[in-house]
C-alpha cells in the first residue's frame, strides 16, 4: 500500500496559493532559503499579474513554496512516497523531496534554470498555449511553427512558440472546435527554442552534488522511474528543451502500484489531469485541503 507525490509547475501560481504558509510553514528552510532571492514581501509581488508570471519569480518561488509544504508536511505522513514526479519546474522540487538535492540547492538551481531560460529566450516574443479537443498529432502536421512542449493526452496538449505563430493557431484552432488558453509563461519551454538554455544548465549540473535518491523518480524527460545520479542530472537538463511526455509519466507512476497520489503546489491542475487518466487510482491538490495535515490524513486512509 502506497502513493505518490507530484509537484506542480509554473503558471499555476496565484494570488491566494497556499494561505497556511504563511503560519504552518512561516520557519522552514524552503522560505527562508527562498526568501533570501524573493524577499519577504513575495505574496505582495504575487498579486501582480505580469511580476507572478515572470521567470525570476515563478521558478524559486514554485520552488521554495513547494518543498515548504512538503516539509510542514512530511512529519505527519505515514510512510515515504513510492514515487515522486515534477511538471517542469517542479521537478527540481520532486529532486529535493527525493533527497537528492538539498533545499537550499534545489532553490539555487531553480534561479539558475530561470535565468538561463530568460537569456535564451532574449529577442523572442514567445510562449506557451494548451489546446485541448484536437487531436495532437493533426496539430502538429498542421502547423509546422508550433511545438509540442508537454503531451498531455492524445487530444491535450500545451504547444510553444512565437507568440505570432500562436496567434494564428490559436483563431484557427478555436474554429475548428479545440478549447485553446494561453499560459502566462513568456517563454517557449519545453521545446528546441530553449536548446541553449538546456545545455548551459547542464553544464552546471555536471558540476553540482547529487545524492541517490531515497525513491524513484519519474523524469520529465524519459518518462520513467529513475535512481542512478547521472540519469538524473541528464534528465534535468534534458526537459528544458525536448517534449515532456506527462501521460506517459503518470502511466509510470500508475505502473509501480500505488493507491493514491497527492499533488504538492498552487492549483489543483496535475489532480485534474491524473483523475481524467487514472480515475481508480485518487489523486487529490493539497490545495483541497485546509491544511498539509488534513492531506496526510487523507493519504493515511487512502493506503491503509
Amino acid at each position: 500500500m502506497s502513493y505518490a507525490v507530484v509537484f506542480a509547475g509554473q503558471g499555476s501560481q496565484h494570488a491566494e496559493m497556499m494561505p497556511w504558509l504563511s503560519t504552518d510553514a512561516f520557519d522552514t528552510l524552503a522560505i527562508f532559503e527562498m526568501e533570501k532571492t524573493l524577499g519577504a514581501a513575495w505574496r505582495t509581488t504575487l498579486r501582480s499579474e505580469a511580476l507572478r508570471t515572470e521567470n525570476r519569480f515563478a521558478q524559486p518561488l514554485m520552488t521554495g513554496t513547494s518543498l515548504a509544504a512538503w516539509e510542514t508536511l512530511k512529519p505527519h505522513l505515514p510512510c515515504l512516497p513510492a514515487a515522486v514526479a515534477g511538471y517542469s519546474v517542479g521537478e527540481i522540487a520532486a529532486y529535493a523531496c527525493a533527497g537528492v538535492l538539498s533545499i537550499p540547492q534545489a532553490i539555487h538551481l531553480a534561479n539558475v534554470r530561470a535565468d538561463l531560460m530568460d537569456r535564451a529566450a532574449k529577442g523572442q516574443v514567445a510562449g506557451l498555449m494548451s489546446v485541448s479537443g484536437l487531436s495532437v498529432e493533426r496539430i502538429v502536421q498542421q502547423f509546422k511553427n508550433l511545438s509540442c512542449a508537454i503531451l498531455i493526452d492524445y487530444d491535450h496538449a500545451i504547444f510553444g512558440a512565437l507568440n505570432d505563430d500562436l496567434d494564428v493557431a490559436q483563431m484557427k484552432l478555436s474554429g475548428a472546435g479545440a478549447i485553446c488558453n494561453r499560459l502566462g509563461i513568456g517563454v517557449a519551454s519545453h521545446t528546441p527554442m530553449m536548446a541553449c538554455a538546456s545545455s548551459e544548465f547542464a553544464e552546471v549540473l555536471n558540476t553540482a552534488t547529487f545524492l541517490v535518491p531515497n525513491f524513484p523518480i519519474v523524469v520529465n524527460a524519459r518518462a520513467r522511474l529513475c535512481r542512478r545520479v547521472d540519469e538524473l542530472k541528464s534528465a534535468l537538463s534534458t526537459q528544458i528543451s525536448t517534449t515532456i511526455d506527462w501521460a506517459s509519466c503518470m502511466d509510470a507512476l500508475a505502473e509501480s502500484g500505488i493507491n493514491c497520489v497527492l499533488e504538492i503546489g498552487p492549483g489543483r491542475a496535475l489532480a485534474t489531469m491524473w483523475n481524467r487518466r487514472h480515475p481508480a487510482i485518487p489523486a487529490r491538490s493539497l490545495e483541497d485541503f485546509r491544511d498539509p495535515r488534513g492531506a496526510a490524513r487523507w493519504i493515511d486512509r487512502s493506503v491503509g
